[in-house]
């Protein structure tokens, strides 16, 4: 078994369904983004996709999630192989989650009235955290 942490942004929101047997299964895609430095020196970006599927009580927490929010998703990984329209192979990402976690820290709909999500400044977010100095330790 291979398991996996998928930390990215939701590409859509998450679609509840039911499993044959009634249970409920909750699907979404998760985008990756990744930095490189290439060989001639410029700056590469990759996105990677993942078909997330979470079941049972995971599930219906896992359906209140939106398009943008950013997830930590822990799970089993299976990697499939198809063919595209083109007649090019491609490799497909599937996670059974065991967890899923909102990590956007709020809502992408409540951040903004017309409900696209803000960036918001992160020096901002500590500024009421302690210091070093009024820690007890």
């Amino acid at each position: 078994m291979l398991r996996v942490s998928v930390l990215g942004n939701l590409g859509s929101d998450a679609e509840l369904r039911s499993s044959t047997k009634g249970a409920p299964i909750a699907g979404f895609r998760v985008a990756v983004n990744q930095v490189r430095t290439g060989a001639s020196g410029e700056r590469e970006e990759t996105t990677e996709w993942f078909r997330i599927n979470v079941a049972g009580r995971q599930a219906e927490y896992a359906a209140r999630l939106q398009k943008g929010q950013r997830v930590l998703v822990v799970g089993r990984l299976q990697i499939s192989h198809f063919q595209r329209k083109d007649g090019t192979q491609g490799t497909g990402f599937d996670v059974w989650a065991d967890e899923v976690q909102n990590v956007s820290g709020r809502s992408a709909a409540a951040d903004s009235e017309d409900g696209r999500a803000l960036v918001s400044d992160a020096a901002g977010d500590f500024a009421d955290e302690p210091q070093d100095a009024d820690l007890p330790f």
